[in-house]
């Protein structure tokens, strides 16, 4: 697309989504007030280009105040990775609409809104995105391809009935310590990935916890990059801990009956990890591209991981498991199958072979040889499925999981 094609969609894209409160702006880094509708300049984290186009603020309708969980350390059991459930469902009100809806949770002050993203302003941010290569991540400093350990640990009851995750040492080099732990105790916790200096992608579940409708605690997605350990100083915690600001989630993560097609979920934090740990990109691709990208014969590339933070205390956990130490399958996560289609038209959940369990939940499944040498994201580590070869499940990221992400990011750059 010409560049000046493309200010002109993205100047339509917002006809009539700025009206009666554009006198009252805020800057998407402005405290929201209370009882108010949050104007946002989502325009903020894109080029001149853009801004030259005439976008404005995107009205967030309020939404009341949030219920906050005091627990910073919850049981996982009934809402993670670990847990059975029937992820391939069709996904229910699968109905295109006009905009994706999220509940979006200021942290700072426990406000509640809903946000309305139109698909086609959403989608030019993504375009946006792709144009400038923001979608591709940033290693920052090194970016060594990853050497896969032969070492296999004891077996458990996981794909095939064998366990073959190994702990891992390698978690201070890129992208290992742009992936991270949240929270996390023996029994809590879900792990997840920078998708930029701010922005950790992973699971709603890690976020909005549906068994009593209330979001999760700061301490609760507390976020550890390269964590290597369970203590507190920076022998554990290289790049620090990192709080919250905001948490967004699909709207109908919270309501459908069957949340799963949507366990996706974004924090934007109040500081910026990914200034020394750098930050992995995004992709979508089909369903086709993804299995043979993923598959472990000759004309594959094998090059698909996942890679979690485990909560030792739960079933499934690793033989002699380390709380607080990254864990990955020494085996390329294959693909056994798609289902859920979501409202962009694509398969939902793809159901792989590589092993996790509770505290994977929002782990990436990454790659580190696209386009030759780049480290990006496909899914998140979602939900168990009834299945022994293919026995866990991804989020995978779909086109309007990466239009939401470019969103976003353009919102708190």
């Amino acid at each position: 697309m010409k560049r000046t094609l493309f200010n002109a969609a993205l100047a339509l894209c917002l006809t009539g989504i700025v009206g009666a409160h554009a006198e009252t702006k805020l800057s998407a880094s402005a405290t929201p007030q209370f009882g108010r509708d949050l104007l946002v300049d989502v325009a903020q984290g894109l080029g001149s280009e853009a801004k030259q186009a005439g976008l404005k603020a995107q009205t967030w309708q309020w939404n009341g105040v949030a219920r906050i969980d005091s627990n910073d350390n919850p049981d996982v059991t009934t809402n993670a990775a670990g847990s059975t459930s029937k992820s391939f469902d069709i996904a229910p009100n699968s109905e295109r609409k006009n905009s994706q809806s999220w509940i979006a949770v200021n942290m700072d002050t426990g406000f509640e809104y809903r946000v309305e993203m139109p698909r086609e302003f959403a989608h030019q941010m993504h375009r946006y995105a792709e144009m400038t290569g923001s979608n591709m991540g940033d290693p920052r400093f090194n970016n060594e391809v990853q050497k896969i350990s032969e070492q296999l640990p004891q077996s458990k009851n996981w794909s095939n009935g064998v366990d073959t995750r190994t702990r891992r040492f390698d978690n201070t080099t890129f992208p290992f310590r742009a992936m991270g732990q949240m929270g996390g105790g023996d029994r809590s916790g879900c792990s997840g990935t920078l998708i930029a200096h701010n922005i950790v992608l992973t699971a709603a579940h890690c976020i909005y916890n549906r068994s009593n409708a209330s979001f999760y605690s700061l301490g609760a997605t507390r976020f550890r990059p390269g964590r290597e350990g369970d203590c507190n100083d920076v022998s554990c915690q290289p790049y620090g801990e990192h709080n919250a600001t905001w948490y967004f989630t699909p709207a109908e993560y919270r309501n459908d009956a069957n949340p799963w097609p949507y366990d996706y979920g974004i924090m934007v934090l109040s500081t910026s990890p990914g200034n020394q740990t750098g930050w992995l990109g995004y992709v979508a691709i089909g369903d086709d591209t993804l299995e043979d990208f993923c598959a472990d014969h000759l004309f594959g590339n094998g090059r698909c991981f996942n890679r979690g933070y485990p909560a030792c205390g739960l079933s499934g956990a690793p033989e002699a498991c380390e709380q607080g130490w990254a864990y990955q399958d020494v085996n390329n996560c294959e693909v056994g199958g798609f289902g859920s289609k979501a409202k962009d038209g694509w398969n939902a959940r793809v159901r792989v072979n590589c092993d996790f369990s509770g505290g994977h939940s929002g782990g990436p499944l990454f790659t580190d040889i696209w386009a030759s040498n780049k480290r990006v994201v496909f899914g998140v580590a979602s939900t168990q499925d009834n299945n022994f070869e293919f026995p866990n499940v991804f989020r995978r990221i779909s086109p309007d999981v990466l239009d939401a992400i470019s969103y976003f990011k353009a919102a708190y750059p």
